[in-house]
């Protein structure tokens, strides 16, 4: 499970991914709500999660995402750059 958006995110992550996720849809996003909800596709999504995971060099899986809000991808993001630089 990712850590809440307040737990630690780096503001600079949370913009990232904010911009990464509006770029697809084409609009500004609630960075709070699952991004499916504000019209986000499957394809997208994977689009988005390829994009994150090169521009961080991480690999998040869809499968383990409990909930697709850019504050979940932001923390899970965050999780794994502090799990890989301690």
């Amino acid at each position: 499970m990712s850590a809440p958006p307040s737990a630690g995110v780096p503001v600079d992550v949370r913009e990232t991914i904010t911009d990464i996720v509006r770029t697809h849809l084409d609009r500004e996003v609630d960075p709070s709500l699952d991004v499916f909800d504000q019209g986000v596709t499957s394809l997208s999504f994977l689009r988005i999660v390829t994009q994150i995971n090169e521009k961080y060099g991480i690999t998040l899986d869809v499968a383990e995402l409990e909930e697709a809000s850019v504050d979940t991808l932001s923390g899970a993001v965050a999780d794994q750059l502090r799990s890989e630089n301690p």
